[in-house]
């Protein structure tokens, strides 16, 4: 490999968050647009084939097609993020998020809203800790990513513990 091409590289690995040109703004900005129409458009029949598989098939909601609706969308949101966050980043936000979210809540309008929101909170954070002190934001968007998946599941393991718990006091109650 030649020094030329690596620059190229580590901006294909880990991107180029304060990077973007102003000639890629526009076509990520389309693409975010029609990704989150997709997602809408494919909310109830996706949510249906993905809880009651079979019910969807009932009412004429072809699984196979959903879920290749839906891996076009990924697709979409991943080649729209490849160049601003890089490609190993892109599990951190679009996975860890996502899982983090859904600790927090059972509701999956609630785990969309909540997803996106730790996504931003997560590059917005690390950008700025970046900022002050000097080191790469890939770390700190992975640093960050993992943090707000284990208060996930601390927050869904209290949660469960609580819960369990509270049927006995009320049996100690009596």
């Amino acid at each position: 490999m030649s020094a030329e091409y690596e620059p190229e590289i580590y901006s294909l690995l880990f991107g180029e968050v304060l990077g973007i040109s102003n000639t890629e703004v526009g076509p990520t900005a389309a693409l975010a647009v029609v990704s989150i129409a997709a997602v809408a458009f494919l909310y109830r029949p996706l949510m249906l084939s993905s809880v009651l598989p079979e019910a969807g098939e009932a009412r004429g909601v072809s699984a196979f097609r959903i879920e290749l609706c839906f891996l076009v969308v990924v697709a979409l949101a991943t080649t729209m993020t490849v160049p601003v966050v890089g490609t190993l980043l892109i599990f951190s936000l679009m996975i860890g998020a996502p899982a983090a979210a859904r600790s927090f809540t059972d509701r999956p309008l609630r785990a969309i809203v909540l997803s996106v929101a730790i996504a931003l909170a997560t590059v917005w954070a690390a950008i700025a800790i970046a900022y002050t002190t000097d080191r790469p934001v890939g770390f700190f968007v992975a640093a960050i990513g993992a943090l707000s998946y284990a208060a996930g599941r601390a927050w869904a393991a209290w949660r469960r513990s609580r819960a369990t718990t509270r049927p006995r006091d009320l049996e100690s109650a009596r």
